[in-house]
């Protein structure tokens, strides 16, 4: 039993053991715990730079992919599509969805000018790829919920041949 003692006033009680409710409850996390460490470490978990560095080199090899195709004037692999193609797809869609803050002639009105040589957020496939798709803030809103990869390509090469 505990033993009970007074010490000015104040009773001191001397406990053998913790509660059960926290023994059970440390016991749960500590079990919890060695779950959650398990899946992560065993379960082909990578941290986000990992996941970065892969998405980039996913990137890297279809702007290669792009750049090749536009020097060679070929077909893109697989989709039978010619540059000119995706072109008129993107100038279609840049009359249809882009000419309301770009301009008739992409020189700019409530969006920047497509024309100029270096864009805030880069002139690479890449990076006008990822500004139609995801949008940018200040008012360029995302269009991957209105059109599809292709599209998104056309308008992409649409946009590499304004000046």
């Amino acid at each position: 039993m505990s033993k009970q003692e007074e010490y000015d006033g104040i009773t001191y009680r001397e406990e053998k053991s913790s509660p059960a409710v926290f023994r059970i409850l440390f016991t749960v996390l500590i079990v919890w715990g060695v779950i959650f460490m398990g899946y992560y470490l065993f379960s082909g978990w990578n941290s986000q730079a990992e996941a970065d560095a892969a998405k980039k080199a996913r990137d890297d090899q279809k702007q290669i992919a792009h750049k090749a195709v536009e020097a060679s004037g070929t077909a893109y692999q697989g989709s039978g599509h010619k540059v000119e193609a995706y072109i008129a797809v993107g100038k279609k869609l840049y009359g249809s969805l882009c000419v309301a803050c770009h301009g008739e002639g992409a020189k700019g009105g409530v969006g920047p000018d497509l024309t100029i040589s270096k864009y805030k957020y880069g002139k690479t496939r890449l990076d006008l790829t990822k500004s139609i798709s995801e949008g940018r803030p200040g008012g360029m809103p995302a269009f991957s919920s209105q059109v599809d990869k292709e599209q998104i390509e056309g308008l992409v090469e649409y946009v590499l041949t304004l000046k």
